[in-house]
Order: C-alpha cells, then structure tokens, then sequence
C-alpha cells in the first residue's frame, strides 16, 4: 500500500510532473489521514470487532490504488493517497494487533510477536517484486494489479479466513469500563507521553529512513542495483529480531525489548557516520539498523501490554494513533527533503539525535515499571501507578501458564 513509492518514485515523478520529494508527500497524505481516522476507530473496535474493521479497510485500499494509478496530477495523486490514509487505518497493523488482543487475551504479546515476523519480510519482498512488476507493466499497472489482490485475495482473507472473535460480547463493556475510568492523574500522562516520545521519535526515524533508505544508500555513490539489495536485506535482519525476540517472548516483556533497540539504534547511526559511506560502515549499519528497528517495531505494539490490559489495548492504541501517525506522516518528506538539500551527513545527525531522545524516553519508562510486572501484560493494582489511573480488577494471569 506504500513501500513501492521507493522504487517507482522516479517513474511515478516523471510521469505527474513533480519533484521526486513531492512523490515522498503522498505517503505523508496518507499517514495524516491514518491519524485522523485512528481515534474513532476505538468505537468500531468495540462494536463491530477488528475482523470487521480489517475486512474493510483492505477492500477499500482497492479503489485508493486504482485512482492512484489513473492519476495525471497532483490533486488524484493527493486524494488517492487520502483514500489510502482511511484504509490503512483500518487494515494496517494497529487493527491486526488489536484483532490479535481480542482473541489471544493475555497470550496477546506472544500472538504480536508472531504475526511481526511475517511483517519483517514487507520491505524484503515489496521491492524486488515492485521492481519486476513494474518493468512489466509500468508503475501505473503495477498498482492496478496491487489493487486486485487487495479486493480478491486480502479482504476475502480478512471476513472469511480469520475467525470469529468468541469473546465479542465483552469488548462493549471493556470500552465501558475505560470510559468510566478514564484516568486525569498526572502520573498517567507522564506515562503517555513517554511512551508516544519513545515511539514517536523511533518511528520518525524508522518510517522515514523506510521509504528514503535507498536514496541514502545512493548518496555515498553505492550503484543503484546494490542499494536496492543493501535497503532489501534490511527486512531479513528485522525478520532476525522478531524472531529472536518472539522465542524469547515469555522471558522478557515489551519494554525491555524497546529498551535494548533504543540503545543499539544511536551506535546503528554512528557506525554510518563515522564509517563515510565505506562498504563495512555499511554492512555494520544494516545489521545494528535491522536489529534495533525491527526489536523496537514489536516493542511498539506490546509495550502499552505492560501498563494497559488487553481489554484496554484496542482504546488505547486507537488514541495514541493520532499523534504517532502525524509523527511517522512528517518523516519521509523530511528526510527526503534534508537528504537531498543538505546531504548525508544532516539526515544521519538529525536521525542520531531522535534517536537519543528514543533512548532517554525508554529509560525514564523502564523507572516507571509497575513493580509487579514480572511477564508480558502482568500488572497490579498495587503497582508505582496511582490506584485506578490504569485499570482496576484482578492481576491477568501469567500467560506462561495460560
């Protein structure tokens, strides 16, 4: 729905008439709009279940690519990204994750885990299939044949393939619940605003580098057909560190995780800095980027698991959307804008220092650790948090004995 903006950029530029940084806007469109539409899918969540929810969003990303496609200028070009921002909302991987909570329970951690593993191989396989597609059929009939497997192959998938969550009934009294304690304690939104700085000031970096990494690549005069395997090994790499982590998801939980992928992010950046551009700078940046953005993108989903319920995830994560995806919305046309203007070595500056800010905020969250969190999702009432600025209730179980 976006990664092919890094191959056809060039062509799809050309064709409308725009600057190359002008093509890295339409995803921009399209995240403002996810931000948007993410608040009020809380309450579709809770009425209709994420099945639903997803079922829609991936039929109507059909149409979003098909007038894409028939785009002649900037205005289809924008509405069609528009149309892709409300489908992505719903079809993206805030709706799986929240599917995943409604029937995985407190098991939910490990079930993210495992479903990101597959997410690690998007980059990996979408750009060398763009890549083929695209010498076939141009960038305008690869999206057409995008949008066809969106409407024949993943909406099918989503209200046919996926199972009917059993315990639907309880979701309306879940949004009930938060809606009755929805907390106004200080200490709360500290804590929120921790964790949307963490992620935030992560996914700037990741989400902009995602879609600019082969251009940064091509700025240290790496040949094109090396950038682009350079920029497709990262997704193998991430695959490691979701693995990894996934295998070791009973052992540790979503902060330590975030923890450790914002320490090895800032040597990730200062590698390819220090190094210049040379081959081994760039090999070492591919494995220390991977890992750390690939450990911190599942930190991203279960980390609210540590300090909100399951039953709370899907308002959670909806509200959060907001100011994340207007972060990530920035991130591509910045660093494609920096990259471009000002060279290498601002873009990697710029992304060092957000990085730093990841770190700072993953340390003053780990202090915030209720006490009793032994285990992915394990809280207590009697935790560092004040009573009922999180949840009430009973302690969720253990899911290692789930």
């Amino acid at each position: 729905m976006f990664m092919f903006v890094s191959v056809a950029a060039a062509g799809m530029a050309g064709d409308l008439g725009l600057e190359p940084s002008m093509i890295y806007i339409g995803p921009t469109v399209m995240l403002v709009a996810m931000a948007l539409c993410s608040p009020p899918l809380g309450r579709l969540y809770a009425r209709l279940g994420a099945r639903l929810v997803l079922a829609f969003g991936s039929a109507l990303a059909a149409p979003g690519l098909w007038l894409l496609a028939s785009a002649h200028g900037p205005l289809t070009y924008f509405v069609a990204w528009s149309v892709l921002g409300v489908a992505g909302a719903a079809t993206l991987t805030t709706s799986a994750h929240v599917y995943l909570t409604e029937i995985a329970g407190e098991g939910a951690r490990r079930a993210i885990g495992a479903q990101m593993l597959a997410m690690a191989l998007a980059p990996s396989a979408s750009w060398p299939v763009t890549v083929f597609v695209e010498a076939a059929l141009g960038w305008r009939g690869t999206l057409g044949v995008y949008g066809a497997v969106m409407l024949l192959v993943i909406a099918p998938l989503h209200f046919f393939g996926l199972p009917r969550n059993e315990r639907a009934d309880r979701v309306p009294r879940a949004a009930a619940d938060w809606k009755l304690e929805r907390p106004d304690a200080p200490h709360y939104w500290w804590l929120v605003a921790l964790i949307v700085a963490a992620v935030a000031l992560n996914g700037f970096v990741t989400w902009g580098f995602q879609l600019v990494v082969i251009d940064l690549f091509r700025s240290y005069a790496v040949p094109d057909y090396l950038a682009v395997s350079f920029g497709s090994a990262i997704g193998f790499i991430q695959l490691s560190a979701r693995l990894f982590d996934f295998l070791g998801g009973n052992r540790w939980d979503g902060l330590t995780t975030g923890f450790v992928a914002a320490a090895v992010m800032p040597l990730a950046l200062l590698t390819l800095i220090l190094g210049g551009g040379t081959e081994w700078s760039i090999v070492l940046f591919l494995v220390l980027y991977g890992l750390a953005s690939g450990a911190m993108s599942v930190s991203r989903a279960t980390m609210p698991l540590v300090f909100f319920s399951p039953a709370q995830y899907a308002l959670v994560m909806a509200r959060l959307g907001l100011p994340l995806n207007l972060a990530f919305a920035a991130a591509p046309p910045f660093f494609s804008f920096v990259l471009s203007t000002a060279g290498n070595g601002w873009a990697l500056s710029i992304a060092l220092f957000c990085s730093v800010g990841t770190l700072t905020s993953m340390i003053l969250l780990n202090r915030m650790r209720p006490a009793t969190a032994q285990a992915p999702g394990a809280f207590s009432a009697s935790s560092t948090l004040p009573e009922g600025s999180i949840r009430r209730g009973p302690v969720p179980a253990d899911p290692r004995t789930s």
